[in-house]
């Protein structure tokens, strides 16, 4: 069996330079499961990949050999990413929606862990490379499943959100980014002479196929964002040339798919499944036949190597090439368009104006949202306590009572100013500091490095750079696939620097030694497993009682006072036990529940409304309007609310049943 033994000497001989690889796997398979179970949006999805990957942390430190120790850049970041979930948790204390905010620090947590898990032990380049290129094939091969089960669906409307491609994750815009996110590693490697012609022809296909799929999603945020990651794409990736030819060469097979992409946009029904079958039957060809293209061109360029007078000579020309076409592009503008910063105003007021209604063959020219409103509250928020924030995903609320939208947002929709607004300074300072130290450690790997590790460490720069650029305007944290692959990623890049320091006395050992640290450790594991573990099954537990209530209320309300009690700062379990309670006609209990959410959420208007209708109800006029008065101030805009305020005012019987179903309609439309 040559074969066999060559692939068993080959593995023993990675996990010798590389014993960490097994565990890394493990990592970024946890990761590819979160992107295609809603992007890991929901808690019953990322809570276990957290403590899978606490798990997978926690055995590296005790039990794989670090064989180098990391350049001075990797500790540091990993030390001010754990700062920075130490002081989330912090804000806790200090929050008032408290159970969004250790959610919010667990998620931090989470990034923290993943950060860590890929940088401090180190991976060969080689290896490295196939870690972030397999992550990213298998994004892609979750696209191709998600656009054959649409393309072959008689109605494909379950698929899409407002005409926009939105499966699986669920929202349009994060759609987009997953797909964006492995978009950048399929073209690097898809460029490198290291790897195999067959090899390139896959990741330059995937990523001709991962771009259709971007572009399905309509988002205006990733049409603005792929300049900038662009531009910063081909800073800091090596081989400018090869790399620019195979991103041409990968976007002139988009560009095939564009008219039948952007066609599935005002469809429906019938008329949609017919444009979705067109689009997959050119996006799919369109993939194969570049990916081919580029399959030869890697055969000819494996037995053709430049010279480097003439690589200076090609960098020059398309650096030429690149500035003629932004010259010519720039008089065509001007002689059609006029000034620019006239058009630069028209947009910036067009971006503050309400959303345009669904409509037309594209949204990617309509710059309307209430994105401006959103960021004018969450500046606000951060003047008024500037050091600490108001705690982390402490937003909704703040934006109910202060918005002038309709729109109920749970987060800011920017990075920058979620983490300015809910941490404050303080986090603001934290975050940065880890952010650099990383960026300087992957530097050093993109420098120091040639070959795959070089290509490797500007993969994932290039990712964490697309995850934050396009985060700058839209709620990518709070998508763990999103913000775990950015942070695995640039954990990748990171320990690419080359390792400063043998460790010699034992170069054997693991990265923690000796009883007492083991102690610590695996204590502050357990604290963190605890910390994951209380949420998620309190989750597990409200949604077993949502399942059984109608057949069961005894077992409900028992699954629910479990789930409070493994979540004791969170009012969602004692809300679903008012609703639950309200549905079946238990009065006293409904109100009961209500009142011990608001014990948890004073501020929350969705307690104060029922509560101040089951009060008004029950002929406590006089108590029941002072709390529906206080849920109106907490959510001056709402209709349903005012309402209510109004039937009570003039004595009348609030309808709760009719209440809650126009909740549960105005939900539906606004979507998460």
């Amino acid at each position: 069996m040559p074969v066999g033994r060559a692939l068993s000497q080959s593995s023993r001989g990675a996990l010798s330079v590389s014993p960490i690889l097994p565990v890394v796997a493990l990592g970024a398979g946890a990761l590819a499961v979160l992107a295609a179970s809603n992007g890991g949006f929901f808690a019953t999805d990322w809570y276990p990949a957290a403590l899978f990957s606490l798990g997978l942390v926690l055995v590296a430190a005790l039990a794989v050999p670090l064989l180098r120790a990391p350049t001075r850049a990797v500790p540091v970041a990993c030390l001010a990413l754990a700062a920075y979930a130490a002081w989330s948790y912090l804000s806790i204390t200090w929050s008032a929606q408290k159970g969004d905010a250790w959610d919010g620090a667990n998620r931090t947590a989470f990034y923290a862990l993943l950060f860590a898990l890929f940088a401090l032990w180190p991976l060969r380049a080689r290896l490295a490379a196939g870690v972030i290129g397999g992550l990213a094939l298998v994004v892609a091969a979750i696209g191709l499943v998600e656009l054959l089960r649409a393309a072959g669906a008689a109605d494909p409307s379950g698929y899409f959100i407002d005409g926009r491609f939105a499966e699986p994750v669920g929202y349009a815009n994060a759609n987009a980014a997953l797909w964006s996110a492995a978009f950048w590693p399929c073209v690097v490697l898809g460029s490198r002479r290291e790897v195999g012609p067959s090899v390139r022809a896959v990741f330059v296909g995937a990523a001709v196929l991962l771009a259709g799929l971007a572009l399905m999603g309509q988002s205006r945020g990733w049409l603005f964002a792929l300049p900038v990651v662009a531009v910063i794409f081909l800073i800091v990736t090596p081989q400018r040339v090869r790399t620019t030819l195979t991103l041409l060469l990968v976007l002139a097979g988009v560009g095939v798919t564009i008219p039948s992409v952007l066609d599935v946009y005002d469809k429906s029904g019938r008329e949609l499944g017919d444009a979705m079958s067109s689009a997959a039957g050119t996006m799919l060809p369109a993939a194969i036949v570049t990916g081919a293209v580029a399959g030869l061109a890697a055969v000819a360029d494996r037995r053709v190597r430049a010279s480097p007078a003439l690589a200076r000579r090609a960098a020059l020309a398309l650096a030429a090439a690149g500035v003629f076409a932004l010259g010519a592009g720039g008089i065509v503008y001007v002689a059609d368009r006029g000034s620019p910063f006239t058009d630069i105003a028209h947009a910036w007021n067009q971006f503050k104006t309400l959303p345009t209604p669904h409509g037309g063959s594209s949204r990617l020219g309509r710059l309307g949202s209430n994105r401006y409103d959103f960021w004018r509250v969450a500046w606000g928020r951060f003047t008024h306590a500037p050091i600490a924030g108001i705690g982390a995903d402490n937003f909704q609320e703040a934006y109910l009572r202060l918005g002038r939208s309709r729109e109920q947002p749970r987060y800011p929709h920017s990075l920058e100013l979620r983490t300015l607004s809910q941490t404050g300074l303080v986090g603001t300072l934290l975050l940065i500091a880890a952010v650099v130290a990383a960026l300087m450690a992957a530097a050093r790997g993109m420098t120091r490095r040639r070959g795959p590790g070089a290509a490797a460490a500007a993969a994932g720069v290039a990712t964490f750079a697309y995850w934050a650029v396009h985060g700058s305007g839209d709620w990518f944290w709070e998508f763990p696939a999103l913000g775990g692959i950015a942070f695995a990623s640039l954990g990748v890049a990171a320990g690419l620097a080359p390792r400063v320091a043998t460790l010699r006395a034992e170069p054997r050992r693991p990265l923690v030694g000796g009883w007492p640290v083991v102690a610590a450790v695996s204590g502050a594991a357990l604290l963190l497993a605890l910390s994951f573990a209380g949420p998620w099954l309190s989750e597990r537990y409200i949604g077993q009682a949502v399942g059984v209530w109608t057949t069961n209320s005894a077992r409900a309300f028992d699954d629910l006072d479990s789930a409070s009690s493994l979540d004791p700062l969170s009012a969602r379990p004692k809300l679903f036990a008012g609703s639950i309670a309200l549905r079946l006609g238990r009065i006293a209990a409904a109100e009961r529940y209500f009142r011990q959410a608001l014990e948890r959420d004073p501020r929350d208007a969705y307690s104060r409304l029922e509560l101040g209708a089951l009060t008004v109800n029950s002929g406590r006029r006089a108590e029941g309007v002072a709390i529906l008065a206080s849920a109106r101030r907490l959510e001056p805009r709402d209709a349903i609310a005012r309402r209510a305020l109004r039937l009570a005012l003039r004595g009348q019987r609030i309808d709760i049943a009719a209440i809650n179903q126009e909740i549960a309609a105005h939900a539906r439309r606004l979507g998460r």
